[in-house]
């Protein structure tokens, strides 16, 4: 499978958080013919099921979260200015003079986030960044009616509009990387699988709303008959000019990270079950495969699924990425490529003997 071209098609589904429906229907369409079963949920999760041969094996839980940060409109003023609000953690200091893409009732609306005139800008406001409410979208509207023309109202939700760009050496960079390669990975690890019988039920799960709070992981395994799960997303790479490497501690082009928890500032959060991430370990170290370990800044939907009915023992694999919640978030293809073999090749051994119990 041409991983690098699933993920320029995905990278074309706009889904900002709690608008997920293109990918709803993107991921169905795309996991559908690999699997046995597949279903949405009322909340709007993606449940695809691939079956095992033995019912004695452990079932597996594979999951992403289908969502993109972004912005939606609050108002629209007389002269058909658009102000808005963020959608999960984008980047402040990234939104200014950059394109965005309404998705309007009728159809995506290109626009642009203004700016200042340098000629009337002082000295003092050139070094800050103004707050996100006292920022402005330009459509080219000439007043409030001709927005509403466009179909753009309160509630229209938006992502950044710059395309994906492949730079040298397998270097992509695209808004919602995090985390339509999470998307990438499960249809992948899904063909790989489709027709080895392999001992364990997989579920592929793609999940809403992840960067507002984790909402669609919450609820994602509350009926299904899963004894472990691992959560694919992205991670903070340092080795930038700007970034410490003690603060973040994951490079890009060095393999996926299979994390031992999460971290905020000055202290670990969660920790993730050790034997599911050994599992991952395991299997990437039979094949020599490469990948990095450590903790993670920030949450994932690990954490929301490890509370589920008695504790769903969880872990994550991420790809590392430059730029978060930026319109440019940057990654290397061939750490991609190996987050999906180490997932296939521990999904391949996994089998009735392996015991999930921590002692």
């Amino acid at each position: 499978m041409d991983l690098k071209q699933v993920f320029l098609k995905l990278a074309d589904v706009s889904a900002p958080s709690g608008y997920e429906e293109p990918m709803i229907r993107h991921m169905l369409s795309e996991l559908g013919p690999l699997v046995d079963e597949v279903h949405v949920t009322p909340r709007g999760n993606v449940v695809a099921v691939q079956g095992g041969s033995d019912e004695d094996a452990p079932s597996v839980a594979l999951e992403a979260h289908m969502d993109q940060v972004g912005l939606v409109v609050a108002n629209i003023d007389e002269r058909g200015f658009i102000w808005f609000r963020r959608l999960g953690g984008m980047l402040s200091r990234t939104l200014l003079g950059q394109q965005v893409k309404l998705l309007s009732d009728k159809g995506p609306v290109m626009g642009v986030v203004g700016v200042k005139p340098g000629h009337v800008t002082s000295a003092e406001e050139a070094k800050t960044v103004p707050e996100v409410q006292d920022m402005y979208i330009d459509v080219g509207a000439r007043n409030r009616e001709e927005a509403a023309a466009m179909g753009i109202r309160v509630g229209t939700p938006m992502v950044p509009g710059a395309p994906p760009l492949v730079l040298e050496n397998g270097l992509v960079a695209s808004p919602g990387v995090d985390d339509k390669i999470g998307m990438a990975a499960l249809i992948a690890v899904a063909q790989e699988l489709k027709d080895r019988k392999i001992p364990s039920t997989v579920y592929y799960l793609a999940a809403v709303e992840e960067e507002n709070g984790l909402r669609g992981a919450y609820s994602i395994l509350y009926d299904l008959d899963v004894d472990m799960a691992v959560a694919i997303d992205t991670t903070s790479a340092g080795y930038q000019p700007d970034v410490k490497m003690r603060d973040i501690f994951y490079e890009i082009g060095k393999g996926p990270a299979i994390h031992h928890g999460e971290q905020g500032r000055g202290r670990v959060n969660v920790i993730h079950h050790h034997r599911v991430r050994e599992w991952l370990k395991a299997a990437a170290d039979a094949e020599g495969i490469p990948y990095q370990e450590n903790f993670q800044f920030g949450g994932t939907d690990a954490g929301a699924m490890a509370k589920t009915r008695a504790g769903i023992p969880a872990s994550t694999i991420a790809l590392p990425r430059r730029y978060s919640h930026s319109p440019v978030e940057a990654f290397y293809l061939e750490d991609l490529e190996n987050l999906v073999k180490i997932l296939v090749t521990a999904l391949e051994e996994l089998d009735s003997s392996f015991d999930v119990s921590r002692i």
